[in-house]
């Protein structure tokens, strides 16, 4: 018995279902090709974005200061706000402000804009939510 034509040569071979697209055309393979696009059928290749990492809170993370805009700031990939109660720790020198740290070199936030442009800075930020809880210098 010889094969017909539109059968396929191996009893074995599988042939993926059909994927559905938004627009609505389907194709074996689960590529899409856009209807009515006048006809190469050449596949439309859809990239997803990365995945946000939603409900991962970030508590602390290292990296150089970068100064964004008044009160707000980036270290690493992170962006952050401070606040009033925001805490420094600088690693030796002078507080943000220009004043002589005390024996724990802990200090307001007060000068830390101009601070963080003035100069680079590695720091270690801990947060609460969006907001700088502690920043503190690192040598």
């Amino acid at each position: 018995m010889a094969a017909s034509p539109s059968a396929p040569s191996s009893p074995t071979a599988t042939t993926p279902a059909p994927a559905s697209t938004p627009n609505g055309a389907s194709t074996p393979n689960g590529s899409s090709t856009p209807q009515g696009s006048g006809g190469t059928g050449a596949p439309v290749v859809h990239h997803t974005p990365p995945a946000q990492q939603g409900g991962q809170q970030v508590t602390s993370k290292w990296g150089r200061l970068h100064y964004l805009a008044p009160g707000k700031f980036i270290v690493g990939n992170i962006g952050f706000f401070t606040a009033e109660d925001t805490v420094v720790y600088v690693a030796g020198g002078t507080c943000p402000d220009g004043s002589t740290p005390p024996d724990d070199s802990k200090c307001s936030i007060d000068g830390l804009d101009e601070w963080a442009q003035a100069a680079p800075h590695n720091v270690t930020v801990r947060f609460s939510g969006q907001a700088a809880t502690t920043i503190t210098e690192t040598q």
